[in-house]
């Protein structure tokens, strides 16, 4: 009786071979340092410091300059693979200032940013150091926060007419809730520092299409579901705001006379400056 010799089914095939050359290739990357890979990919960054872990999971410190004295914290995250099969970076990621604390997924693709369920608070120790204006001392709360934007390259990309409003800069995709209990604040301008007592307040997240723009929208509205006011931001970062009769009432030396709904303040600035301004 012929023998049948073993070895065809002891040695692996070529297909075994690459599966396993993939996953050795993937866990070597997963395994790289972080600081390294910003230092290689991100070497002039100055907003990221103090780099510790790796790919798969790691933390930062981060520093953002929008005041004088710029805004520190800590970032943790924790890489989700998934999001590779639609041929984006994905983590979850835990994002802390002060009191400050926020939780969600970040997606990074090659021509945009996406941010999912973020949800947590913004202490007002934070939002001091963003605006030179007297505030209470009340958080924001961040409620299932959704965005997602494109840049610029991604919307050159697209001659077609029909695809042109899925492809134009800014944002494509928005949703969810910023709550606020309100209280005084304070705000200089010319010198002098006017006072209005915030109401209670509800920011609602969405995106538009206005003059081949996508627009991220904030609508702010009362407890009653009463309007307050629109912020709008555009893809080339500048922040269009109106605020209407209703809000402007809560304001003491505020005199004007309209219907409630009627934009009574509308103002156009960079929204970082608008930020930053001290």
């Amino acid at each position: 009786m012929p023998q049948v010799s073993t070895s065809s089914y002891k040695r692996p095939r070529k297909l075994w071979w690459l599966f396993g050359f993939i996953l050795f290739a993937l866990f070597a990357v997963l395994q790289m340092p972080a600081a390294w890979l910003l230092e290689k990919y991100a070497p002039d960054t100055p907003y990221v410091q103090h780099v510790s872990g790796n790919l798969w999971q790691g933390s930062a410190i981060w520093q953002l300059p929008v005041s004088a004295t710029p805004l520190t914290g800590a970032a943790e995250w924790s890489w989700q693979p998934w999001h590779l099969l639609l041929g984006k970076l994905g983590a979850e990621v835990d994002i802390s200032s002060e009191q400050t604390r926020l939780n969600g997924q970040v997606k990074v693709g090659t021509s945009s940013w996406q941010i999912q369920n973020m949800n947590g608070k913004i202490a007002p120790e934070t939002l001091a150091s963003v605006v030179d204006w007297q505030l209470p001392n009340a958080p924001i709360q961040v409620n299932n926060v959704s965005l997602k934007r494109q840049s610029a390259a991604n919307a050159a990309a697209s001659t077609s007419s029909e695809n042109s409003g899925k492809n134009v800069a800014g944002f494509s995709e928005a949703s969810g809730q910023l709550t606020w209990i309100g209280g005084e604040v304070g705000y200089p301008s010319g010198g002098k520092v006017f006072y209005i007592t915030m109401p209670a307040l509800r920011a609602e997240l969405s995106a538009e299409q206005k003059n081949n723009k996508n627009l991220l929208h904030i609508n702010l509205v009362n407890n009653q579901d009463k309007r307050l006011g629109d912020l709008y931001i555009d893809g080339d970062n500048m922040l269009d705001v109106s605020l209407t009769q209703r809000l402007l009432e809560n304001m003491p030396e505020y005199k004007g006379q309209a219907p409630q709904d009627t934009p009574v303040v509308s103002v156009r600035q960079p929204l970082l400056n608008g930020l930053g301004a001290r």
